[in-house]
């Protein structure tokens, strides 16, 4: 319980050193708000830098995924085209191919051409 029979003078010496008190506490309020403020825009600028990032990452994982996928089905092209190229060198391959596409034949065989 405080005792309420000692009172604070009011001089001019403790009324400039209230003032003075008001002045620093003040000051100090306005330093940490300021503080306060700049980590806050710190803050608020890095995390936007992280979200352009990870918004740029997811940009460039879908493109390699895209890229992966074009690279598989031109793999896949070329492995047809290999094949094709073994079986162009195969005699037997090649003579019936001519055969069907161009209706090349030998001497003295006839071809016919019946429709379905």
């Amino acid at each position: 319980m405080k005792n309420h029979k000692v009172v604070q003078l009011e001089t001019p010496h403790t009324q400039q050193v209230n003032v003075n008190r008001q002045v620093r506490r003040r000051v100090h309020v306005r330093r940490c708000e300021r503080i306060v403020a700049a980590f806050l825009l710190i803050f608020l600028f890095l995390g936007f830098q992280i979200v352009r990032s990870r918004h740029s990452l997811a940009k460039v994982n879908i493109n390699i995924h895209q890229t992966e996928v074009q690279l598989a089905s031109q793999k896949a092209k070329g492995r047809e085209l290999n094949q094709q190229v073994k079986q162009l060198h195969d005699p037997e391959y090649l003579q019936q191919v001519i055969r069907s596409k161009y209706n090349y034949s030998k001497k003295g065989e006839t071809v016919y051409n019946l429709d379905n």
